[in-house]
């Protein structure tokens, strides 16, 4: 493990002025861009004075930064002056990812927006097993760390290891982990490590396991905290925001009416798909001979990122035509990079894990659902249960929570659609 203390990072005067310089700026149309003084701009490149928070926020817009660039301008900026606990490294905690997040860019700024403007203090992202909720989530916290200053404590899939740093965000982790998987910890001792520090604590599947406990006190009690955490099941908390994070979108009626590439390289699952082709296959670049079978293989995988990512790594041994054409049923034995000890390593595992806890009334709807050969009116399904309509209603929600159900709203009707992978999994049982 490289130590990051033994990682020299450029200071914040020679790091504005390479981005600068990089954005093709001088120094006056920076102070236009920015309302900051060509004078103020002068003294921090010269190191002379040092930049205030709201000042770094400023620069940072006006050089149009984003995403890890962004939070790494932020970080030298600000220095040793954070808004969090004495000696807290802003995103130390969340775990990084050498690939761009694709096609997900206006639930997370929607999600950034509610959580900067206290229109809400904690969102519950749900869904299917491997749509990518730990993902989005690092892209929430690194966004909102790196505008708002906010340090990120990070409890769950992929924390970092900080025992041994001795850091004050070392100490908060430990006993926010020891409170919220098993109520080891005091409520009030978290409570009064974190005081009115604005801080994001992510909770990364740890409802998947157990209840978190103390997480409603702590919302209660430390006006500045702010919640993220990611399950396969929504929370129940009061004031949550419920937010399914779905598939991507896979190709639409739009491709198959012109067959144009513009219009499928436009495609979010599309995009991931080839990204993780071409790391495979190098050089590998959609033509039109391979856009009718990644269209299909985007579609029979329903855009759920982690088979695309499984389909592509077989790329280098199967061609897409023949992927493309492989039955869902056989594209559940693909295997998945495993995450952590005791997660499934097939898409079919990751798939099954997601219902396999249910109760006995949901996964039969789930498998008279999956008997239909296309999506079934609201009715229909009511009357294959033989089971009232209101009832069959409220059994549905969690599914949907759970995003292995979606509603769509056509006219008068509401059609109920399940993912190809689901219905496969559960008529193979």
């Amino acid at each position: 493990m490289v130590n990051r203390a033994e990682v020299e990072a450029p200071s914040f005067p020679e790091l504005l002025r390479h981005k600068r310089v990089q954005a093709g700026l001088t120094q006056r149309t920076l102070a236009d861009l920015s309302t900051i003084s060509p004078r103020t701009i002068r003294a921090l490149e010269s190191g002379r004075v040092n930049a205030r928070m709201q000042t770094v926020r400023l620069l940072a817009d006006a050089l149009r930064l984003e995403g890890m660039p962004r939070e790494l301008f932020v970080s030298a900026g600000l220095g040793s002056q954070r808004q969090g606990p004495a000696g807290a490294e802003p995103c130390l905690t969340v775990p990084r990812s050498v690939n761009a997040l694709l096609g997900r860019d206006v639930e997370v700024r929607a999600m950034v927006g509610a959580l900067a403007s206290d229109h809400r203090r904690m969102i519950s992202l749900s869904g299917l097993p491997g749509a990518g909720k730990s993902r989005v989530a690092a892209e929430v916290a690194v966004r909102l760390s790196s505008r708002r200053g906010w340090p990120v404590l990070w409890i769950g899939t992929g924390t970092v290891d900080l025992d041994g740093h001795g850091t004050v965000m070392g100490s908060l982790l430990k006993s926010l982990r020891l409170l919220v998987e098993s109520g080891a910890e005091d409520v009030s001792t978290v409570c009064r490590l974190i005081g009115r520090h604005e801080v994001l604590l992510v909770l990364d599947g740890v409802a998947d396991a157990r209840g978190p406990v103390g997480v409603e006190e702590l919302l209660a009690y430390c006006p500045g905290i702010r919640v993220v955490s990611t399950s396969r099941a929504p929370w129940h908390v009061p004031g949550v925001q419920g937010t399914v994070v779905p598939p991507l979108a896979t190709p639409g009626p739009e491709w198959d009416a012109t067959g144009s590439l513009d219009v499928l390289t436009g495609v979010p699952s599309v995009r991931l798909l080839v990204d993780r082709l071409s790391e495979v296959r190098p050089g590998f670049t959609l033509c039109r001979a391979d856009a009718g079978a990644v269209a299909r293989l985007c579609r029979r995988l329903d855009g759920l990122p982690v088979a695309l990512e499984a389909a592509a790594a077989r790329s280098g041994v199967l061609g897409l035509r023949q992927l493309a054409d492989t039955p869902a049923r056989d594209l559940l034995d693909l295997p998945v990079a495993t995450r952590s000890a005791g997660d499934p390593e097939t898409v079919g595992g990751l798939i099954r894990s997601g219902f396999e806890h249910l109760d006995t009334a949901r996964r039969a709807i789930l498998h008279e659902l999956a008997g239909f050969d296309r999506a079934p009116t609201l009715g229909e399904a009511a009357e294959a249960l033989d089971r009232p309509l209101n009832q069959v209603v409220d059994d549905l929600g969690p599914l949907m929570g759970r995003g292995l159900v979606r509603a769509s709203h056509e006219e008068a009707e509401t059609r109920l659609h399940l993912p190809n992978l689901l219905r496969a999994a559960l008529t193979r049982q």
